[in-house]
């Protein structure tokens, strides 16, 4: 399952080609995907398997990781505004503002570094 780190990283680099053309729902989509393969990814690394959502909240939960539970309970506004970029991205006219697309993308970085 290798496949979703992998996939998880180049999501991450098309929300940076996306932040670096001005694209902000374009750069959250993308994060969204990021963190979302990113959890399927430590999810099967530690039980063999992931659950067919789309939930961050239910991803980081399903970890049972206090550590990871606790970055996305000091993350929360951040995430929760990740994970509905994922709906809001493919149904709804919405604009990012730049400043939560690099929040978002610089909280992506952070989470690549600490946990994958």
């Amino acid at each position: 399952m290798e496949f979703l780190k992998r996939n998880a990283l180049k999501f991450l680099e098309e929300a940076k080609e996306a932040f670096s053309k001005n694209d902000y729902g374009f750069t959250m989509f993308f994060v969204e995907q990021f963190f979302q393969l990113s959890l399927k990814y430590l999810l099967y690394k530690k039980y063999g398997d992931f659950p067919k959502t789309h939930s961050l909240k239910t991803l980081f939960e399903l970890t049972k990781d206090t550590i990871l539970i606790s970055y996305y309970r000091q993350n929360l506004d951040l995430l929760r505004e990740i994970e509905l970029s994922y709906i809001a991205s493919r149904y709804m006219e919405i604009e990012y503002s730049k400043k939560i697309a690099e929040r978002a993308l610089l909280l992506a970085e952070d989470f690549e570094r600490r946990f994958l």
